[in-house]
């Protein structure tokens, strides 16, 4: 019995040791309580996973600010600015970022019902989707991606924090944080994997960022680089169209998000995103929304037009940026 304890003591330890300093350095900041997530001007950083921090600052932060309007949406929707919704919502609204990664309508749908569940105020929603977002009906998997366990009433939180804990310990993560937690410096290698290094500023109690360093390097005109304009591939100048995406789960979550949005008498609208690639979305899931939300709630910007035909709109092929969400604003709101 005594030789068992002991094997036992050697097997666990270092097991131990790690959780322990993995639990101390906390590199994804989903162990430990924090009260913002990001440095107001945030240059470099470890990636983290915008959904958690998304739900955590909210949770840090709802009883105070008592948040009444929300931008709901995967990383395109950060363009869309508070201060400029502000301008046709009210200067007396209270708005909030509530986005994620790569989000999904099950994340939506989540945050949507956990807001209402806190019989907090949904006054305002602005949704900014695309087919990307509405194919999806589940939690991604990936620890950028990881759906908030508070979300779920916490029936993820043991594969939730296991998910980080080996993503912590893998060859892509850990030489390269071990190496800029010692040195102090971002490395080439770093990035894309470890650590984002493009910078912004950071809101915390809207929870909002913006691409400050990169909008001045635009108007400087030192942005568009031979480097960075490869990625803006030549487009089909004939209309593409989607596929479907809108089937019987999607149906029901939006059902859901429908009902609790009528409950609180939301003042909805809904962007459907002016992408790159020029891809028009179903004209069946255009007509299933409109059916659902009303036709003056819609608002389709995908495919061929003035926006999606000039590169100088976007940041890459994957993000507008946020002179394009002003014109949708006044599109959606009406002129001011």
């Amino acid at each position: 019995m005594k030789k068992l304890v002991i094997l036992l003591i050697k097997f666990f330890t270092p097991l131990l040791v790690i959780i322990a300093i993995y639990a101390w350095l906390d590199p994804f900041k989903v162990v430990r309580h924090y009260d913002t997530y990001y440095k107001p001007y945030n240059k470099v950083s470890v990636f983290l996973d915008k959904d958690y921090i998304s739900t955590a600052n909210y949770d840090n932060r709802y009883e105070k600010e008592h948040y009444d309007s929300f931008i709901f949406g995967n990383s395109r929707s950060m363009m869309y600015q508070a201060a400029q919704w502000q301008k046709y919502i009210g200067a007396g609204s209270r708005p909030y970022h509530f986005d994620a990664s790569n989000e999904t309508l099950f994340g939506i749908c989540k945050k949507i019902a956990y807001i209402d569940n806190k019989q907090e105020k949904l006054k305002n929603v602005l949704l900014v989707i695309d087919r990307q977002l509405l194919l999806q009906t589940k939690s991604n998997e990936g620890h950028l991606f990881e759906i908030s366990p508070q979300l779920v009433n916490n029936k993820n939180f043991t594969d939730f924090h296991l998910t980080f804990f080996r993503a912590s310990l893998t060859c892509k993560f850990l030489p390269g944080y071990v190496d800029y937690k010692v040195s102090g410096t971002p490395k080439p290698y770093m990035t894309g994997n470890v650590l984002d290094d493009i910078p912004f500023t950071y809101n915390a109690v809207i929870n909002e960022m913006v691409m400050t360093d990169t909008e001045r390097s635009i108007a400087e005109g030192t942005f568009y680089t031979a480097e960075r304009m490869n990625v803006f591939y030549k487009r089909d100048t004939i209309q593409k169209v989607s596929e479907a995406c809108i089937g019987i789960k999607q149906k029901q979550m939006l059902s859901e998000i429908s009902s609790i949005l009528k409950k609180h008498g939301t003042r909805l609208k809904i962007v459907i995103n002016p992408l790159y690639n020029q891809e028009k979305l179903n004209p069946k899931d255009i007509a299933f929304l409109k059916r659902l939300f009303g036709p003056d709630v819609v608002y389709d910007l995908s495919g061929i037009n003035s926006i999606t035909n000039d590169y100088r709109n976007y940041y890459e092929n994957s993000h507008y940026r946020p002179q394009v969400a002003n014109i949708v604003l006044k599109k959606m709101y009406g002129g001011r």
